[in-house]
């Protein structure tokens, strides 16, 4: 009976300067340097993208943000080394939406969309349809035409299985009724690389890799057409009813404290009105475009649940296609 009343009184005491002290903790945040795991290689447009956010969350927050470049798994790898990560805020990471999505229904992962605390989406891009130099095709029905006699032959290239851009390539196969041979990277880098030297025949990319790799776009999958892309026509215009995008924003280990996240909250909120930011991301073909946290984690859980369906479908079934 002592023993139990001293263990009480202890914790009586204990309690509250645990407490005090957490407080102080998040009221302090950040008092060191904050990693943000970047789950693609250097040079890409996530790459790029998340540099710049890291360096406008360091304005910000007044400590350095240092990006931390883990590539591999169609961005699983990097995301699984956030999940594991321990959530205190010290550890951050950009997500792509399909990344977090996608990839826990293509193969087991130590995370799921439920794994992490959501802190905003600051990136969001409209999709172009791209070829290698000297293709002989100009436009998306020229493509088709080609495809359809000829199954199989074409070869797209995409940043990794199950990633958006994958995903999107297989519903303008199913919308197109074409066959297409996947060949996956580690990474836009490295596959516009293969698509330049002529390795694949189509691309999924973002709308700067026209102007800024002298390429040639057969489509837009924009709602509109693009003042930056005179004469590419939408694949909308061009017949067929498809829009296609890739975003992504910054989310945490589940579990972070409620003041540091808030803290995150607003930091993510004040980066992505940040003019550099702007700049860099309508550079690599991205405009900053800001949810909250809620509105972030509800885009990826409908995102899991419509592309999940289409994995089981396609994927799952016939390959990697």
């Amino acid at each position: 009976m002592k023993i139990t009343k001293s263990l009480s009184l202890a914790m009586t005491v204990a309690l509250p300067a645990l407490l005090a002290s957490s407080l102080s903790l998040a009221e302090d945040f950040p008092v060191r340097p904050i990693t943000e795991i970047v789950p693609y290689p250097a040079g890409g447009s996530t790459d790029l993208s998340g540099r710049a956010f890291a360096e406008a969350l360091s304005d910000y927050f007044g400590v350095n943000v240092v990006a931390d470049n883990r590539s591999g798994g169609g961005g699983s790898v990097g995301i699984s080394a956030l999940a594991r990560a321990r959530s205190d805020g010290y550890t951050i990471g950009v997500a792509p939406v399909g990344t977090i999505a996608n990839q826990p229904h293509m193969h087991r992962t130590p995370y799921s969309a439920e794994s992490f605390d959501y802190l905003c989406q600051f990136y969001y891009g409209s999709e172009v349809l791209v070829v290698k130099p000297d293709s002989p095709f100009s436009t998306l029905e020229e493509v088709i035409d080609y495809a359809k006699a000829h199954p199989g032959k074409l070869s797209f290239g995409t940043p990794g299985p199950g990633t958006l851009p994958h995903l999107d390539m297989l519903r303008l196969q199913q919308i197109t009724g074409i066959e297409l041979t996947h060949v996956p990277f580690a990474g836009d880098g490295p596959g516009l690389t293969a698509l330049m030297g002529g390795h694949v025949d189509l691309y999924m990319a973002l709308p700067n890799t026209v102007t800024d790799r002298n390429l040639d776009a057969v489509a837009i999958f924009s709602e509109e057409p693009m003042a930056s892309l005179p004469g590419i026509k939408t694949v909308k215009a061009q017949g067929y009813d498809m829009t296609a995008s890739v975003s992504g924003g910054l989310v945490a280990p589940k579990g972070l404290p409620s003041a540091i996240k808030q803290k995150l909250v607003e930091g993510c909120e004040q980066a992505t009105k940040s003019e550099e930011l702007k700049t860099v991301l309508g550079r690599v073909g991205f405009e900053a475009r800001y949810l909250g946290p809620d509105e972030f984690r509800q885009l990826v859980e409908q995102t899991s649940e419509v592309n999940g369906r289409l994995i089981k479908e396609v994927i799952k079934k016939d390959g990697s296609r």
